[in-house]
């Protein structure tokens, strides 16, 4: 196993800055007012390429999952320096998009329902797929980003009528035939790099990480007065037990394990996640010795989460979109790979350490074991997590960060 903080291979702070900024130094200035009420500043302008001076309609394609569009928020921060005026929409899954933050950095959203798509008949899907074109050509968009590079994605890129459709590297299911696979410099890099490259064939945008996502002020306060009642100040750690593949499931005697460590060290600990995963949460707040854990699984949306995690000391969790949305709001996080990469995926910034399996199979990138064993996983000990937390607790000290809320003056329940 080895803990790593990710300096390098695009996991650390952000890594080089990119090129300079374009000579129009005052465009996109009424754009970037709005934008830093946001709390995130809007990005220094940039020229576009010659081929590109003309596009005023972008369509970026990133229709799931939670994490995946985490990760592609960076490419959004680095188009709006290049395009500041343009409009720019966002295809989506419904259920995705509170994920996404709104004018000035989005104009719209072009609702994906994948679910919806599926249960339809062949003539129901192709009356959804018209009035899907016809919505996105009435929008006249000059250029599509996809950044999903599946086949679905291709044909939304087809239907909005753009012209010039560009990817990133990995496009799969013969996605390619149909839309420009860029590789650039970060094609071995972290994902997020990657689909920055995608900017990056457009113009000098800046190589600086930042996550422009929507506020979170009123799930935030629910969030602290909820905790409260069950608080005592101790600083908050959140475990999300919960992984999108069953070989990303780390073993709830592990996790167990590493909240008696956390308690010990002074911090209250809570589990979080879907409803999916109540019960795991279960099993691991049911272990015989485990420390009292307040269960939050279900009990967030995707605003919620946003609240619940930026409230937190510490999130611990495998590679599942509740660490990367963490990561993005700064709070610090350690995630746990085997079948996955963390050079690859791992969560970012300079408060982000992963924890990676030993096992010789590690990555495999399967959804199940192969072995049906769970080696990788499984021999990740919970003393290197505690170990990569401890860290960051020395660096991020909790009183810096957030705390397990105070209960009210004689306990009253909000």
């Amino acid at each position: 196993m080895k803990a790593a903080e990710g300096a390098g291979a695009g996991i650390g702070a952000g890594g080089a800055a990119g090129s300079a900024p374009g000579p129009d130094a005052e465009k996109g200035q009424a754009a970037a007012s709005a934008a830093a009420s946001g709390g995130i500043p809007w990005p220094g302008p940039a020229a576009p390429f010659p081929a590109y001076r003309g596009v005023k309609s972008v369509l970026i394609i990133k229709t799931s999952a939670l994490g995946d569009i985490v990760h592609a928020l960076p490419s959004l921060y680095a188009l709006r320096s290049l395009f500041p005026e343009a409009r720019v929409g966002w295809a989506v899954e419904p259920r995705f998009a509170d994920l996404l933050p709104g004018p000035p950095w989005i104009d719209f959203l072009v609702p994906f329902r994948k679910a919806e798509m599926r249960a339809k008949t062949v003539f129901g899907k192709i009356k959804a797929l018209k009035e899907l074109r016809r919505e996105m050509l009435s929008r006249r968009f000059d250029l599509a980003l996809d950044l999903q590079g599946l086949m679905k994605s291709t044909m939304i890129a087809l239907l909005s009528g753009a012209r010039r459709r560009l990817g990133y590297c990995e496009m799969r299911e013969g996605s390619s035939l149909f839309t420009r696979a860029v590789k650039g410099p970060n094609r071995d890099g972290h994902v997020i790099r990657r689909y920055m490259d995608v900017v990056g064939a457009l113009g000098p945008a800046p190589g600086e990480v930042r996550f422009p996502l929507p506020g979170c002020g009123r799930e935030r306060e629910r969030f602290r007065a909820r905790l409260a009642a069950e608080g005592d100040g101790r600083p908050l750690a959140l475990l999300f037990p919960g992984a999108g593949w069953p070989s990303k499931l780390w073993p709830a005697a592990s996790y167990a394990a590493l909240a008696v460590m956390l308690a010990d060290s002074g911090m209250a600990v809570a589990l979080g996640g879907g409803p999916a995963d109540a019960p795991l949460a279960r099993e691991i707040a049911s272990t015989p010795g485990a420390p009292p854990m307040p269960d939050l699984c279900g009990a967030t949306d995707i605003k919620g989460l946003m609240g619940l995690t930026s409230l937190a000391s510490l999130c611990v969790g495998a590679d599942t979109g509740p660490l990367h949305l963490a990561a993005a709001q700064g709070t610090p996080t350690v995630s746990l790979f085997g079948p996955s990469s963390g050079e690859r995926a791992g969560t970012w910034g300079p408060a982000a350490r992963y924890v990676a399996s030993g096992a010789p199979c590690s990555p495999c990138f399967k959804r199940s074991c192969p072995a049906k064993e769970f080696v990788c996983m499984g021999g990740i000990e919970p003393s290197a997590v505690f170990g990569a937390c401890r860290e960051l607790m020395g660096l991020f000290p909790p009183e810096a960060a957030g705390r397990f809320p105070q209960a009210p003056p004689g306990g009253v329940r909000p």
